[in-house]
């Protein structure tokens, strides 16, 4: 049924502006002779215009009065018209881009249709309403009709970059008139992007624990655990790991948030460096990376959404790539995070625990919000290593016992010692100087 969703007029004098300059500008991103899928082609004005422009294109729609008006009107010797559901996508034969616009928010899980034409077409532009700047909901609480939500730039590139999509370029218009413009964020939201050759798998409908991976001591724990359940899957939904990590366990994500140009120039200076050994494997990775800027020499790099974090929060508080990802798990939406090797804390080495601070920030902001925080018995991280009493500040002349109640609360009693510290013991743990190891090894003796 053709109604007040679409565009509909016998020429293109009829349709809005903001229509017909997305399909010319697209036209002029295509070679002449492509194959082209128009996805959601409508009454296939659009389809027209690409078609003009020396593509051989296919509209395919799910309303077939659309599609009967577009053989009427705008047929082409270099186009054609199929009935297809973006609900449930058949196989498109192999093409060289597909074209969708303004399409994605018509479907409830638009998962299958992106997959669908990544299998078929090694590029892919589409398009959005932008959530930011035309809200799916309006303030009377009345949302947009045909529509099942609009999306904010952060979280159309996840949708894409989990469908096996890599954004290269960002466009938009500003308005319901407006031209297309490079990298304007405006009411309508254009991604061009490149098939990501990293399998794509279906995620599980509950992925909500999030295991992060560091580098230090008890990524041992990560380790024994997984290798006794039988492997990571039974424990965890995704797996990231920092730097190296990303090549030595299998990881969903990668983050790196040093600039490769940065590491670049380090590996220069010592090509047998660890940095050197993984800028090598960086340029070809089993799965994407974030980091804080993307290079064109290593295809699998992908930005940190920086911009929707920090807006998310409203704070810059981030010393540490570990912070970086403990952050975005937060964002989005981790019910569940287990740390492994985020220790900071190690003889001799007092730099860490600037890095330690930033990390605890945000699992106080993970706390807050309900997540559950799981952390090996081997850590420093929140004075995980040491007993429960040890991390109260001020009980030194008390012994404290933490009982479970039925209703969940933890009881509290406490037991006056009959022999007090030493004056030598007390000293050491009010000495700052050393390491916190160190500084507690009194209370674990």
């Amino acid at each position: 049924m053709i109604d007040g969703e679409r565009q509909v007029s016998p020429t293109l004098d009829g349709i809005r502006r903001d229509h017909v300059s997305r399909y010319e500008w697209a036209a002029t991103q295509i070679p002449s002779g492509s194959m082209v899928i128009d996805f959601a082609s409508g009454i296939g004005y659009g389809t027209k215009i690409l078609a003009d422009a020396g593509a051989r294109v296919v509209g395919y729609d799910i309303d077939a009065e659309a599609l009967s008006y577009g053989r009427t009107h705008y047929d082409s010797p270099d186009n054609a018209f199929i009935e297809a559901d973006g609900n449930h996508p058949v196989p498109f034969e192999d093409s060289d881009i597909a074209i969708s616009f303004e399409t994605i928010e018509h479907i409830e899980n638009p998962r299958p249709l992106l997959l669908a034409l990544r299998q078929a077409c090694p590029r892919l532009i589409c398009s959005v309403p932008n959530e930011d700047v035309m809200p799916w909901m309006r303030e009377d609480g009345a949302t947009t009709a045909f529509h099942f939500r609009h999306y904010t730039k952060f979280e159309f590139a996840e949708l894409l970059r989990g469908c096996g999509w890599c954004v290269t370029e960002w466009w938009g218009q500003e308005g319901p008139e407006s031209e297309v413009e490079r990298d304007v964020a405006g009411r309508t939201l254009i991604a061009v992007c490149t098939r990501d050759e990293i399998p794509v798998t279906e995620p599980a409908p509950d992925q909500k624990h999030i295991c992060i991976l560091g580098l230090g001591p008890s990524l041992d724990q990560y380790f024994e655990i997984t290798k006794r359940l039988g492997g990571r899957s039974n424990f965890c939904d995704e797996v990231w790991s920092i730097n190296a990590l990303g090549d030595v366990f299998a990881s969903d994500l990668i983050f790196h948030m040093d600039d490769v140009r940065i590491q670049e120039i380090r590996a220069a200076a010592l090509p047998t460096s660890n940095i050197a050994a993984m800028l090598k494997w960086l340029k070809n990775p089993s799965s994407p990376v974030i980091t804080s800027r993307a290079h064109p020499d290593y295809p699998a790099l992908q930005e940190y959404p920086l911009e929707d974090v920090l807006n998310h929060f409203g704070l810059e508080y981030f010393n540490s790539t570990a912070a970086y990802a403990v952050a975005l798990a937060i964002h989005f939406g981790a019910t569940k995070i287990s740390l492994f090797g985020m220790d900071f804390t190690y003889p001799n080495v007092h730099d860490a625990e600037k890095g330690r601070a930033c990390i605890e920030f945000w699992l106080g902001m993970a706390y807050a919000r309900g997540i559950d925080i799981k952390l090996p018995k081997t850590t420093t991280l929140m004075d995980s290593m040491y007993p429960r009493a040890s991390r109260l500040y001020g009980y030194d002349t008390v012994d404290i016992g933490f009982h479970t109640q039925a209703d969940g609360m933890t009881k509290l009693t406490m037991t006056p010692r009959e022999t007090l510290p030493t004056a030598a013991e007390i000293e050491k743990n009010y000495d700052h100087s050393a390491p916190i190891a160190e500084q507690h090894q009194s209370t674990k003796e």
